[in-house]
Protein backbone atom coordinates (compact mmCIF):
# COMPACT_ATOMS: atom_id res chain seq x y z
CA UNK A 1 0.00 0.00 0.00
CA UNK A 2 2.89 2.37 0.62
CA UNK A 3 4.13 1.71 -2.92
CA UNK A 4 0.62 2.41 -4.25
CA UNK A 5 0.44 5.72 -2.41
CA UNK A 6 4.00 6.80 -3.16
CA UNK A 7 4.03 6.25 -6.91
CA UNK A 8 0.42 6.43 -8.09
CA UNK A 9 -1.21 3.90 -10.38
CA UNK A 10 0.11 4.91 -13.81
CA UNK A 11 3.86 5.05 -13.23
CA UNK A 12 6.50 2.39 -12.67
CA UNK A 13 9.11 3.13 -9.98
CA UNK A 14 12.81 3.10 -10.77
CA UNK A 15 14.15 -0.43 -11.10
CA UNK A 16 10.78 -1.92 -11.98
CA UNK A 17 10.19 -3.02 -15.58
CA UNK A 18 7.73 -0.64 -17.26
CA UNK A 19 6.58 -3.16 -19.86
CA UNK A 20 3.29 -1.77 -21.22
CA UNK A 21 2.06 -0.39 -17.88
CA UNK A 22 0.37 2.98 -18.19
CA UNK A 23 0.39 3.04 -21.99
CA UNK A 24 -3.07 4.25 -22.96
CA UNK A 25 -5.09 6.19 -20.41
CA UNK A 26 -8.02 4.80 -18.49
CA UNK A 27 -9.82 6.14 -15.44
CA UNK A 28 -8.33 3.99 -12.67
CA UNK A 29 -5.95 1.14 -12.00
CA UNK A 30 -3.46 -0.51 -9.67
CA UNK A 31 0.15 0.58 -9.24
CA UNK A 32 2.27 -1.95 -11.22
CA UNK A 33 4.96 -2.41 -8.57
CA UNK A 34 2.33 -2.74 -5.83
CA UNK A 35 0.55 -5.34 -7.95
CA UNK A 36 3.78 -7.29 -8.43
CA UNK A 37 4.58 -7.18 -4.71
CA UNK A 38 1.11 -8.46 -3.78
CA UNK A 39 1.52 -11.38 -6.15
CA UNK A 40 4.94 -12.31 -4.81
CA UNK A 41 4.21 -11.77 -1.11
CA UNK A 42 0.59 -12.95 -0.85
CA UNK A 43 0.26 -15.59 -3.55
CA UNK A 44 3.57 -17.04 -4.73
CA UNK A 45 4.22 -19.08 -1.56
CA UNK A 46 0.91 -20.87 -2.16
CA UNK A 47 2.14 -22.17 -5.54
CA UNK A 48 -0.17 -19.90 -7.48
CA UNK A 49 -0.17 -20.49 -11.23
CA UNK A 50 -3.26 -18.59 -12.34
CA UNK A 51 -5.01 -15.34 -11.45
CA UNK A 52 -8.27 -13.55 -12.21
CA UNK A 53 -8.85 -9.80 -12.13
CA UNK A 54 -12.65 -9.23 -12.21
CA UNK A 55 -12.14 -5.46 -12.64
CA UNK A 56 -9.17 -5.67 -14.99
CA UNK A 57 -9.08 -2.03 -16.08
CA UNK A 58 -5.94 -1.45 -18.13
CA UNK A 59 -4.66 -4.96 -17.43
CA UNK A 60 -1.96 -4.31 -14.82
CA UNK A 61 -2.68 -7.56 -12.98
CA UNK A 62 -2.64 -9.52 -16.23
CA UNK A 63 0.70 -8.08 -17.38
CA UNK A 64 2.34 -8.73 -14.01
CA UNK A 65 0.97 -12.27 -13.88
CA UNK A 66 2.41 -13.18 -17.27
CA UNK A 67 5.87 -11.95 -16.27
CA UNK A 68 5.67 -14.52 -13.45
CA UNK A 69 4.58 -17.26 -15.85
CA UNK A 70 0.98 -17.37 -14.58
CA UNK A 71 -2.20 -17.82 -16.60
CA UNK A 72 -4.12 -14.53 -16.45
CA UNK A 73 -7.86 -13.92 -16.87
CA UNK A 74 -9.48 -10.49 -16.85
CA UNK A 75 -13.01 -9.15 -17.02
CA UNK A 76 -14.22 -5.58 -17.24
CA UNK A 77 -17.53 -3.92 -18.05
CA UNK A 78 -15.87 -1.04 -19.91
CA UNK A 79 -15.16 -1.47 -23.64
CA UNK A 80 -12.41 1.15 -23.31
CA UNK A 81 -10.69 -0.75 -20.50
CA UNK A 82 -10.77 -3.98 -22.51
CA UNK A 83 -9.41 -2.17 -25.58
CA UNK A 84 -6.49 -0.75 -23.58
CA UNK A 85 -5.92 -3.99 -21.66
CA UNK A 86 -5.89 -6.16 -24.78
CA UNK A 87 -3.25 -3.94 -26.37
CA UNK A 88 -1.13 -3.75 -23.24
CA UNK A 89 -1.23 -7.55 -23.03
CA UNK A 90 -0.30 -8.21 -26.66
CA UNK A 91 2.70 -10.53 -26.68
CA UNK A 92 3.87 -9.40 -30.09
CA UNK A 93 6.61 -11.29 -31.90
CA UNK A 94 9.75 -9.55 -33.15
CA UNK A 95 8.41 -9.78 -36.69
CA UNK A 96 5.07 -8.23 -35.73
CA UNK A 97 6.82 -5.36 -33.95
CA UNK A 98 9.05 -4.71 -36.97
CA UNK A 99 6.08 -4.73 -39.37
CA UNK A 100 4.25 -2.29 -37.10
CA UNK A 101 7.24 0.07 -36.99
CA UNK A 102 7.79 -0.04 -40.74
CA UNK A 103 4.09 0.57 -41.33
CA UNK A 104 4.14 3.58 -39.03
CA UNK A 105 7.12 5.07 -40.87
CA UNK A 106 5.34 4.63 -44.20
CA UNK A 107 2.14 6.18 -42.87
CA UNK A 108 4.06 9.14 -41.45
CA UNK A 109 5.77 9.76 -44.80
CA UNK A 110 2.46 9.55 -46.66
CA UNK A 111 0.72 11.85 -44.20
CA UNK A 112 3.40 14.47 -44.83
CA UNK A 113 2.46 14.62 -48.52
CA UNK A 114 -1.27 15.05 -47.90
CA UNK A 115 -3.04 18.36 -47.69
CA UNK A 116 -5.23 19.12 -44.71
CA UNK A 117 -8.34 19.41 -46.88
CA UNK A 118 -7.97 15.86 -48.23
CA UNK A 119 -10.20 14.32 -45.57
CA UNK A 120 -12.45 17.32 -44.95
CA UNK A 121 -15.49 15.88 -46.70
CA UNK A 122 -15.43 12.46 -45.05
CA UNK A 123 -18.69 11.55 -43.39
CA UNK A 124 -16.89 11.27 -40.04
CA UNK A 125 -14.38 14.07 -40.53
CA UNK A 126 -15.98 16.19 -37.83
CA UNK A 127 -15.27 13.42 -35.31
CA UNK A 128 -11.52 13.93 -35.66
CA UNK A 129 -9.52 17.11 -35.00
CA UNK A 130 -8.65 18.74 -38.32
CA UNK A 131 -4.91 18.46 -37.75
CA UNK A 132 -5.22 14.67 -37.32
CA UNK A 133 -7.13 13.91 -40.53
CA UNK A 134 -4.05 13.59 -42.74
CA UNK A 135 -2.37 10.91 -40.64
CA UNK A 136 -5.66 9.16 -39.92
CA UNK A 137 -6.52 8.96 -43.60
CA UNK A 138 -3.00 7.90 -44.50
CA UNK A 139 -3.23 5.05 -42.00
CA UNK A 140 -6.64 3.98 -43.29
CA UNK A 141 -5.51 3.93 -46.88
CA UNK A 142 -2.26 2.12 -46.12
CA UNK A 143 -3.93 -0.64 -44.10
CA UNK A 144 -6.47 -1.15 -46.90
CA UNK A 145 -3.78 -1.35 -49.58
CA UNK A 146 -1.80 -4.34 -50.86
CA UNK A 147 1.34 -2.69 -49.48
CA UNK A 148 0.36 -3.62 -45.93
CA UNK A 149 1.64 -7.13 -45.19
CA UNK A 150 0.81 -7.35 -41.48
CA UNK A 151 -1.86 -9.37 -39.73
CA UNK A 152 -5.08 -7.79 -38.39
CA UNK A 153 -3.48 -7.78 -34.93
CA UNK A 154 -0.74 -5.45 -36.19
CA UNK A 155 -3.35 -3.16 -37.72
CA UNK A 156 -5.19 -3.02 -34.42
CA UNK A 157 -1.95 -2.08 -32.65
CA UNK A 158 -1.49 0.82 -35.07
CA UNK A 159 -5.03 2.07 -34.44
CA UNK A 160 -4.41 1.78 -30.71
CA UNK A 161 -1.31 3.96 -31.04
CA UNK A 162 -3.28 6.46 -33.10
CA UNK A 163 -5.89 6.68 -30.36
CA UNK A 164 -3.21 7.07 -27.65
CA UNK A 165 -1.35 9.75 -29.62
CA UNK A 166 -4.52 11.76 -30.16
CA UNK A 167 -5.49 11.45 -26.51
CA UNK A 168 -2.06 12.67 -25.42
CA UNK A 169 -2.02 15.71 -27.70
CA UNK A 170 -5.50 16.77 -26.68
CA UNK A 171 -4.58 16.48 -23.01
CA UNK A 172 -1.38 18.46 -23.60
CA UNK A 173 -3.24 21.19 -25.48
CA UNK A 174 -5.76 21.52 -22.66
CA UNK A 175 -2.94 22.00 -20.15
CA UNK A 176 -1.30 24.72 -22.27
CA UNK A 177 -4.42 26.82 -22.67
CA UNK A 178 -4.34 30.02 -20.67
CA UNK A 179 -7.15 30.60 -18.24
CA UNK A 180 -9.85 32.86 -19.61
CA UNK A 181 -9.09 32.11 -23.24
CA UNK A 182 -11.67 30.44 -25.41
CA UNK A 183 -10.85 27.01 -26.76
CA UNK A 184 -11.21 28.10 -30.33
CA UNK A 185 -11.61 25.62 -33.17
CA UNK A 186 -11.03 22.03 -32.22
CA UNK A 187 -7.85 20.58 -33.67
CA UNK A 188 -6.77 23.60 -35.71
CA UNK A 189 -3.22 24.52 -36.58
CA UNK A 190 -2.87 23.93 -40.31
CA UNK A 191 -0.30 21.92 -42.21
CA UNK A 192 2.42 22.40 -39.59
CA UNK A 193 0.19 20.88 -36.91
CA UNK A 194 -0.63 17.97 -39.23
CA UNK A 195 3.05 17.24 -39.75
CA UNK A 196 3.76 17.49 -36.02
CA UNK A 197 0.91 15.08 -35.30
CA UNK A 198 2.23 12.62 -37.88
CA UNK A 199 5.57 12.66 -36.08
CA UNK A 200 3.77 12.27 -32.75
CA UNK A 201 2.03 9.18 -34.11
CA UNK A 202 5.36 7.67 -35.17
CA UNK A 203 6.96 8.40 -31.79
CA UNK A 204 3.98 6.81 -30.05
CA UNK A 205 4.35 3.65 -32.15
CA UNK A 206 8.08 3.57 -31.40
CA UNK A 207 7.41 3.85 -27.66
CA UNK A 208 4.75 1.13 -27.85
CA UNK A 209 7.12 -1.15 -29.77
CA UNK A 210 9.79 -0.66 -27.12
CA UNK A 211 7.29 -1.44 -24.36
CA UNK A 212 6.07 -4.58 -26.16
CA UNK A 213 9.64 -5.82 -26.54
CA UNK A 214 10.31 -5.28 -22.85
CA UNK A 215 7.09 -7.11 -21.96
CA UNK A 216 8.10 -10.07 -24.14
CA UNK A 217 11.58 -10.14 -22.57
CA UNK A 218 10.19 -10.05 -19.02
CA UNK A 219 7.86 -12.94 -19.82
CA UNK A 220 10.82 -14.93 -21.22
CA UNK A 221 12.82 -14.52 -17.98
CA UNK A 222 10.52 -16.92 -16.18
CA UNK A 223 12.24 -20.30 -15.76
CA UNK A 224 9.22 -22.44 -16.58
CA UNK A 225 7.04 -22.62 -19.65
CA UNK A 226 5.76 -19.23 -20.81
CA UNK A 227 2.30 -18.22 -19.67
CA UNK A 228 -0.49 -18.43 -22.23
CA UNK A 229 -1.76 -15.09 -23.60
CA UNK A 230 -4.12 -13.30 -21.24
CA UNK A 231 -7.82 -14.01 -21.63
CA UNK A 232 -9.84 -10.76 -21.51
CA UNK A 233 -13.63 -10.56 -21.37
CA UNK A 234 -15.74 -7.43 -21.89
CA UNK A 235 -18.54 -8.32 -19.49
CA UNK A 236 -20.22 -7.31 -16.25
CA UNK A 237 -18.34 -9.52 -13.79
CA UNK A 238 -21.61 -10.48 -12.10
CA UNK A 239 -22.50 -12.35 -15.30
CA UNK A 240 -19.08 -13.95 -15.65
CA UNK A 241 -18.41 -17.62 -14.92
CA UNK A 242 -15.30 -19.75 -15.32
CA UNK A 243 -15.61 -23.40 -16.24
CA UNK A 244 -14.43 -26.01 -13.74
CA UNK A 245 -11.15 -26.57 -15.60
CA UNK A 246 -10.46 -22.82 -15.88
CA UNK A 247 -10.84 -21.90 -12.20
CA UNK A 248 -7.94 -19.88 -10.80
CA UNK A 249 -5.62 -20.10 -7.80
CA UNK A 250 -5.86 -16.40 -6.97
CA UNK A 251 -7.87 -13.24 -7.51
CA UNK A 252 -6.25 -9.80 -7.42
CA UNK A 253 -8.21 -6.66 -8.15
CA UNK A 254 -8.84 -3.03 -7.35
CA UNK A 255 -12.63 -2.99 -7.33
CA UNK A 256 -14.88 0.08 -7.78
CA UNK A 257 -14.85 2.65 -5.02
CA UNK A 258 -18.35 3.81 -3.95
CA UNK A 259 -19.55 6.90 -5.83
CA UNK A 260 -16.02 8.03 -6.74
CA UNK A 261 -16.31 8.09 -10.54
CA UNK A 262 -18.51 7.32 -13.54
CA UNK A 263 -16.51 4.62 -15.27
CA UNK A 264 -18.65 4.06 -18.37
CA UNK A 265 -19.25 7.77 -18.86
CA UNK A 266 -15.47 8.22 -19.10
CA UNK A 267 -15.28 5.39 -21.65
CA UNK A 268 -17.92 7.07 -23.81
CA UNK A 269 -16.11 10.40 -23.55
CA UNK A 270 -12.80 8.88 -24.72
CA UNK A 271 -14.48 6.95 -27.57
CA UNK A 272 -16.28 10.07 -28.75
CA UNK A 273 -13.08 12.10 -28.44
CA UNK A 274 -11.05 9.70 -30.57
CA UNK A 275 -13.92 9.63 -33.05
CA UNK A 276 -13.06 8.04 -36.36
CA UNK A 277 -9.41 7.59 -35.39
CA UNK A 278 -10.54 4.10 -34.46
CA UNK A 279 -12.33 2.71 -37.55
CA UNK A 280 -15.80 1.25 -37.66
CA UNK A 281 -15.66 0.01 -41.25
CA UNK A 282 -16.99 -3.33 -42.44
CA UNK A 283 -13.47 -4.70 -42.75
CA UNK A 284 -13.06 -4.43 -38.99
CA UNK A 285 -16.61 -5.30 -37.94
CA UNK A 286 -16.15 -8.99 -38.71
CA UNK A 287 -13.27 -9.29 -36.23
CA UNK A 288 -13.89 -11.10 -32.99
CA UNK A 289 -12.07 -10.66 -29.72
CA UNK A 290 -12.18 -8.59 -26.55
CA UNK A 291 -11.73 -5.21 -28.26
CA UNK A 292 -14.44 -5.58 -30.90
CA UNK A 293 -17.12 -3.76 -28.91
CA UNK A 294 -14.80 -0.74 -28.71
CA UNK A 295 -13.41 -0.88 -32.23
CA UNK A 296 -16.75 -1.50 -33.91
CA UNK A 297 -18.95 0.92 -32.00
CA UNK A 298 -19.99 3.94 -34.06
CA UNK A 299 -20.19 7.07 -31.93
CA UNK A 300 -23.89 8.01 -31.91
CA UNK A 301 -24.99 11.47 -32.93
CA UNK A 302 -27.28 11.56 -29.91
CA UNK A 303 -27.00 10.04 -26.44
CA UNK A 304 -28.29 6.63 -27.48
CA UNK A 305 -25.21 4.49 -26.92
CA UNK A 306 -25.45 0.69 -27.08
CA UNK A 307 -26.27 -1.06 -23.81
CA UNK A 308 -22.69 -2.32 -23.43
CA UNK A 309 -21.59 1.29 -22.96
CA UNK A 310 -24.24 2.27 -20.40
CA UNK A 311 -25.12 -0.77 -18.26
CA UNK A 312 -23.41 -2.92 -15.64
CA UNK A 313 -21.34 -0.38 -13.72
CA UNK A 314 -21.04 -0.93 -9.97
CA UNK A 315 -21.10 1.94 -7.46
CA UNK A 316 -21.09 4.85 -9.90
CA UNK A 317 -21.22 8.45 -8.76
CA UNK A 318 -24.27 8.89 -10.97
CA UNK A 319 -26.08 6.16 -9.00
CA UNK A 320 -25.52 8.09 -5.78
CA UNK A 321 -26.86 11.28 -7.34
CA UNK A 322 -29.93 9.56 -8.74
CA UNK A 323 -30.97 7.94 -5.44
CA UNK A 324 -28.76 8.84 -2.46
CA UNK A 325 -31.02 7.14 0.08
CA UNK A 326 -30.91 3.75 -1.63
CA UNK A 327 -27.22 3.86 -2.58
CA UNK A 328 -25.77 2.12 0.49
CA UNK A 329 -28.12 -0.87 0.27
CA UNK A 330 -27.61 -1.18 -3.48
CA UNK A 331 -23.84 -0.98 -2.97
CA UNK A 332 -23.86 -3.81 -0.42
CA UNK A 333 -25.96 -6.02 -2.68
CA UNK A 334 -23.57 -5.39 -5.57
CA UNK A 335 -20.59 -6.40 -3.40
CA UNK A 336 -22.28 -9.68 -2.60
CA UNK A 337 -23.01 -10.30 -6.29
CA UNK A 338 -19.46 -9.89 -7.53
CA UNK A 339 -17.84 -11.59 -4.54
CA UNK A 340 -20.04 -14.62 -5.21
CA UNK A 341 -18.34 -14.80 -8.62
CA UNK A 342 -14.91 -14.48 -7.00
CA UNK A 343 -15.62 -17.35 -4.62
CA UNK A 344 -16.95 -19.50 -7.46
CA UNK A 345 -13.88 -18.76 -9.62
CA UNK A 346 -11.32 -19.86 -7.02
CA UNK A 347 -9.90 -23.33 -6.58
CA UNK A 348 -10.13 -24.80 -3.05
CA UNK A 349 -7.83 -22.87 -0.68
CA UNK A 350 -7.39 -20.19 -3.32
CA UNK A 351 -6.68 -16.62 -2.24
CA UNK A 352 -8.12 -13.22 -3.12
CA UNK A 353 -6.51 -9.81 -2.53
CA UNK A 354 -8.76 -6.79 -2.92
CA UNK A 355 -7.71 -3.14 -2.95
CA UNK A 356 -10.51 -0.64 -2.36
CA UNK A 357 -11.05 2.90 -1.11
CA UNK A 358 -13.81 4.49 0.95
CA UNK A 359 -16.46 6.77 -0.46
CA UNK A 360 -20.03 7.96 0.11
CA UNK A 361 -19.53 7.55 3.88
CA UNK A 362 -19.07 3.79 3.43
CA UNK A 363 -16.34 1.85 5.24
CA UNK A 364 -15.52 -0.39 2.31
CA UNK A 365 -13.31 -2.74 4.29
CA UNK A 366 -16.17 -3.63 6.63
CA UNK A 367 -18.56 -3.78 3.68
CA UNK A 368 -16.44 -6.19 1.63
CA UNK A 369 -15.48 -8.40 4.60
CA UNK A 370 -19.15 -8.81 5.49
CA UNK A 371 -20.12 -9.62 1.90
CA UNK A 372 -17.22 -12.03 1.41
CA UNK A 373 -18.07 -13.99 4.55
CA UNK A 374 -21.35 -15.06 2.94
CA UNK A 375 -19.39 -17.05 0.34
CA UNK A 376 -16.84 -18.76 2.58
CA UNK A 377 -14.15 -16.16 1.90
CA UNK A 378 -12.27 -15.74 5.17
CA UNK A 379 -10.31 -12.58 5.96
CA UNK A 380 -6.67 -13.58 6.51
CA UNK A 381 -5.02 -10.17 6.75
CA UNK A 382 -5.48 -6.57 5.80
CA UNK A 383 -4.16 -3.06 6.12
CA UNK A 384 -5.58 0.44 5.90
CA UNK A 385 -3.85 3.58 4.72
CA UNK A 386 -5.17 7.01 5.67
CA UNK A 387 -3.81 10.53 5.92
CA UNK A 388 -5.49 12.81 8.43
CA UNK A 389 -4.93 16.30 9.77
CA UNK A 390 -6.07 17.81 13.05
CA UNK A 391 -7.10 21.45 13.02
CA UNK A 392 -6.44 23.94 15.82
CA UNK A 393 -10.02 23.38 16.94
CA UNK A 394 -9.30 19.65 17.33
CA UNK A 395 -11.26 18.50 14.30
CA UNK A 396 -9.84 15.61 12.32
CA UNK A 397 -10.35 15.38 8.58
CA UNK A 398 -8.95 13.22 5.78
CA UNK A 399 -6.35 14.73 3.48
CA UNK A 400 -6.56 11.74 1.14
CA UNK A 401 -9.01 8.97 0.45
CA UNK A 402 -8.74 6.09 2.92
CA UNK A 403 -7.76 2.87 1.14
CA UNK A 404 -7.59 -0.77 2.18
CA UNK A 405 -5.90 -3.98 1.04
CA UNK A 406 -7.70 -7.13 2.23
CA UNK A 407 -6.50 -10.73 1.82
CA UNK A 408 -8.99 -13.62 1.83
CA UNK A 409 -8.74 -17.33 1.43
CA UNK A 410 -11.45 -19.74 0.28
CA UNK A 411 -12.42 -22.47 2.68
Amino acid sequence: MRVQWTHGYASAPSGFARCTHGFGEILAGMQPAACDLIMRECFEATETRSVLDPFAGGGTTLVCAQTLGWRAVGADVSPLACFVSANRNWRASEEEVEVMLESARTVTDRAGTREEKDGANDEDASDVPRSWRAVRDALREYLASDAFVGAPRVAEGLWFCMSVALQRTQKSQNKRRHKGKSKGKRGGGGDDASRVNAETFLKTVEEYANRLEQFREECAKHAGAPAPPASIHNVDVRKFKLSAEDKVDAVLTSCPYPAVYDYLSFARKVRAGSGAVVPSSASFSARSGPTSSYVNTVVPGDRNWPAGWTEGEIGSRRALRSDPYAFKDVWQREQEEWLAVVADSLTPRGRAAIMVGDGANIDTRASIVAAAAKFALREVAGCTMKLTTTTEEGRVYNQARTEHLILFDRA
